[in-house]
């Protein structure tokens, strides 16, 4: 049990020190699994939270998936309005993009004109050799660029939707998992998780999950997803 899927995850409300377990047996050989706060049981702190029972907080951990699992509208919501934002980012860089492709083509065809004149003795190995390594090196440097233009994008828009996808059966997942998937779970949305007195959590999330769960943020995505439904009728009255 001290090695319980939670540790880490879960802090005190009142000193922020982690949650730490404690098992206490009763006059009948009763043990009983509890969370304690590490800073009050080591001193290190004046906190006075109370020991919590693990199956407590176990609870509510599985309470706070099942509040912030995303309906298919919200997902589909979220998903057609970030990929659009993708879409005009990409479209913003259109110049660069272009600049870099001219760039790359124009070295290519210099490659391309130095074999030539290599083949027909215009230019002896040591000066084709040089050119070309120079080129080279350009080349790498321009493809590495346009590689990188498409590749973050590619990558941002896979990450969003696997995101998206856990946000949408996040509580169902959890609820299958064994401990060794709930830890990975966890770690995978939480950075912190914070339980108050009061037994409310307070959660920090990681990225992306911090601005997919933000209010604000899905209030815009369903309103641009009904304005989306409404298509080029939008501001005809």
């Amino acid at each position: 049990m001290h090695g319980h899927y939670l540790k880490g995850t879960i802090h005190c409300g009142q000193c922020g020190s982690r949650l730490i377990v404690s098992n206490a047996k009763n006059r009948h050989g009763n043990v009983y699994c509890y969370f304690v706060c590490s800073g009050r049981h080591c001193k290190r702190t004046d906190c006075t939270r109370q020991a919590m029972l693990i199956e407590d907080v176990e609870k509510l951990v599985e309470d706070y998936y099942k509040r912030v699992q995303i309906t298919p509208a919200q997902q589909d919501a979220l998903a057609g309005m970030l990929h659009h934002e993708f879409d005009r980012l990409m479209a913003a860089e259109t110049d660069e993009l272009a600049r870099l492709t001219a760039n790359r083509d124009r070295l290519e065809g210099e490659q391309d004109r130095l074999m030539q004149a290599h083949y027909a003795d215009a230019i002896p190995l040591t000066v084709l050799k040089r050119e070309q390594d120079r080129i080279t090196g350009q080349l790498d440097k321009v493809t590495r660029r346009i590689d990188a233009h498409y590749g973050d994008y590619a990558d941002a828009r896979a990450h969003l939707d696997d995101a998206l996808g856990l946000l949408a059966n996040c509580a169902d997942i959890y609820a299958r998992c064994d401990d060794t998937n709930r830890r990975l779970c966890n770690q995978a949305f939480f950075t912190k998780v914070f339980i108050d007195e009061d037994n409310e959590l307070r959660v920090e999330h990681n990225r992306p999950f911090e601005m997919l769960l933000d209010p604000q943020v899905n209030a815009n995505a369903l309103t641009w997803a009904a304005d989306a439904r409404q298509g080029p009728n939008l501001y005809q009255h």
